[in-house]
Formats: C-alpha cells, sequence, structure tokens
C-alpha cells in the first residue's frame, strides 16, 4: 500500500508561521502562554512510570506490576498539581489523555497535547500506538499532535525508516489540521552506554542533523540538549546550542531527559538564552515523587517542590525565551493581514466539493 506522506515545506520559516492553517495557530496559541512561550509538563511516559512504581513498591516489599489504576492515578495527582503552572501538559492515550479530561484533573486553559507513537525502545522503528491516530486526537479535542522518533543519522536505513513515519505523521497532522510537535531522541548503540566516548562525541552531531532532517516536515521541535552540561565548558554549550538554533528552522522547546533539576534549570537558561521558545520537561521535575512510599508525601513533594520547580523553570523561560512569533518575525498584525476576506472559500460557492479554501 502506498502511503501520501507530506511534501516539505520550500517556503520560508516566516511565510510558513504567517499562512499557519487556522487549526494549527490554535492549537499552537492553545499551548502557549499569553506570550508566545511554551511551558509544557510532559508527562506522556509509559515505561518510566512502569519502572519508578516497581521500584516503590520493591522498597515497600512488594514486589508486583503497577496497575493500570496506580499508573492512572499518579498521572492524575501530578496534573492536577502541577498543570496550573504550565501552558500544556503533554498526556498518553493509555493513561493519561482521557482520563484527565473526565477527572477534571487539567487545569483550565492548559493546553492538551496527546502522543501518538506508540512507547518503544531505542533503536526499534516508531509506529503508532496500536489502535490510535492523529485524525483521533483531533476529534477528541487535543490542541496538538506529539511524536518521538529514535534517530541515530548514520544509519542509514534506520533513518529512512523514522522519516518515513514523520512524512506519514505530517500528512496526517495536515490533513486534520492540527498542530504537530516533533522530538528526536538519540540513543546509545549495541555495546554502548550514554558515557561512551563514541556516543558522547556524536551525540551533538546527531542532533543538529536530526532537526535539520525533521524540521520541514514539523511545526514545532522539541530537541536534547547539544551538550555535556556536567564536562563541557561554557563556551562549547553555548556553540553547541547557537547552531542548533540556526539548524532549527522552527521553533524549538528543550526537552529535560530525566535531567536532575538543578542541571536542567541551567541548561533551560543557556537554551532560552540561545533561541529556544520553551520547554517541555516532565521527569526532571516529578521523579522523585516515587521515591516516597506515603500517599501523602508524595502529595506534599509536588505541592512544594514540584510547584516551586515549575515557577522556578517558568521565570527562566519568561526571563530568556524567545517567543515562537519573534522567532519566525511575525506579528498578530501580519497574521491578520494575512486573511483574505474569502479564506474559508476561495470565492467558490459554498455547496462541497466546489468549496477551495482552507475549509
Amino acid at each position: 500500500m502506498v502511503v501520501a506522506e507530506a511534501v516539505p515545506s520550500k517556503v520560508s520559516t516566516k511565510d510558513f508561521f504567517l499562512h499557519l492553517t487556522p487549526g494549527k495557530l490554535t492549537g499552537l496559541k492553545n499551548v502557549s502562554d499569553a506570550q508566545g512561550r511554551l511551558k509544557v509538563l510532559a508527562l506522556d511516559q509509559s515505561n518510566s512510570f512502569k519502572k519508578f512504581l516497581r521500584a516503590l513498591y520493591e522498597k515497600q516489599g512488594k514486589k508486583r506490576e503497577p496497575s493500570y489504576e496506580e499508573i492512572r492515578d499518579a498521572k492524575l495527582e501530578i496534573t492536577e498539581i502541577l498543570s496550573p503552572f504550565a501552558s500544556g501538559v503533554l498526556l498518553d492515550v493509555n493513561y493519561g489523555a482521557r482520563q484527565s479530561l473526565n477527572s477534571g484533573a487539567i487545569a483550565h486553559g492548559v493546553g492538551l497535547i496527546v502522543r501518538l507513537e506508540a512507547s518503544k525502545d531505542p533503536g526499534i522503528a516508531s509506529e503508532l500506538e496500536p489502535g490510535w491516530s492523529v485524525p483521533q486526537i483531533k476529534k477528541m479535542g487535543g490542541a496538538a499532535v506529539k511524536l518521538l522518533v529514535y534517530m541515530d543519522v548514520e544509519d542509514a536505513k534506520a533513518t529512512k525508516g523514522q522519516m518515513d513515519f514523520v512524512k506519514f505523521v505530517s500528512k496526517e497532522c495536515q490533513d486534520q489540521d492540527i498542530l504537530l510537535m516533533t522530538e528526536e531522541l538519540s540513543y546509545p548503540r549495541s555495546g554502548e552506554d550514554k558515557g561512551t566516548p563514541a556516543y558522547v562525541a556524536r551525540k551533538p552531531r546527531n542532533i543538529f542533523a536530526s532537526a535539520e532532517m525533521i524540521g520541514p516536515y514539523t511545526d514545532i521541535l522539541k530537541l536534547e540538549y547539544p551538550a555535556n552540561i556536567k564536562t563541557d565548558d561554557v563556551k562549547t554549550q553555548e556553540k553547541n546550542l547557537n547552531a542548533l538554533n540556526e539548524k532549527a528552522i522552527r521553533p524549538w522547546v528543550l526537552l529535560s531527559a530525566g535531567e536532575k533539576f538543578d542541571l536542567f534549570a541551567k541548561q533551560v537558561e543557556l537554551a532560552m538564552k540561545s533561541g529556544a521558545s520553551g520547554i517541555m520537561a516532565g521527569r526532571a521535575i516529578f521523579q522523585e515523587y516515587f521515591d516516597y512510599t506515603d500517599r501523602a508525601d508524595q502529595k506534599k513533594f509536588l505541592q512544594t517542590t514540584g510547584i516551586d520547580r515549575m515557577k522556578k523553570l517558568s521565570e527562566i523561560v519568561d526571563k530568556y525565551a524567545t517567543s515562537w512569533q519573534k522567532r519566525v518575525g511575525i506579528s498578530a498584525s501580519d497574521h491578520l493581514k494575512a486573511v483574505p476576506s474569502d479564506w474559508y472559500s476561495t470565492g467558490a460557492v459554498a455547496s462541497g466539493a466546489g468549496v477551495q479554501g482552507e475549509y
């Protein structure tokens, strides 16, 4: 079966966003703050939550798998307490998206971003979550689709497969007129770990190349920190961040990748100063929640440390981030002028198949 793919945008980034379709623009505004900066709480993890809960149960002397309800309830509690301090919340279909809507856990006015891909280990080809799709995310009222692809650009076969998937999802999001936020993640090869010198050396190059390849097919990029915050000097980090900002033809946000909070906060400041438009962070904010064996203590952690961390990250983003509008060089006035009077029909009689406009 031949699958239709998106055609990469050949227009300038400014023109791309100047003519962003209404559904995509609405989604982007829904997941941004009033100044066009993104402060997204990422809670779409599946395997990480299972791992955290297994470790918690072992600490309690209970070696077992977490139930659906236990994973769901942890996500709902974190969402309810921390989402008021976010512009958007990223959730999975399995335990969080509809569950948070039905329970009222997502704070009013906070945009819902929904994970599309199945949870896979690094290096395994991406695919849709079984039974899930872009049209379903649009139908449920999601503001945006999030897609993760693991990338090793030196592996030509794997890269082609991942990019084919990106193109397919891009076309689906075009057809449904919904914002697409695409995340790249590097990964060690067989026999390596994240500290292996060869992996450490190629990781920034992999991030740069991935951003360049994915950029034309997405609306917002979710990118890794292209340096080692622990070992690289500040000049190297700034050089890599500036290079990434140039190669990312779309507004981009920094992901936390499970980094310790204090280190992530430093990454955020440097990334925002280099042109990033915000963050999409999860484990760096809440992972110690699972260190507590008592539910009351877990909740107290979120109400104190968790909220403090959200506020601190928000302050850094507010102070240093480049709004997506400034990043692409357009204003609300520019956007208004880009709308022709017959945008919905292009002058055609609105009788169904004869309509040639955006809608």
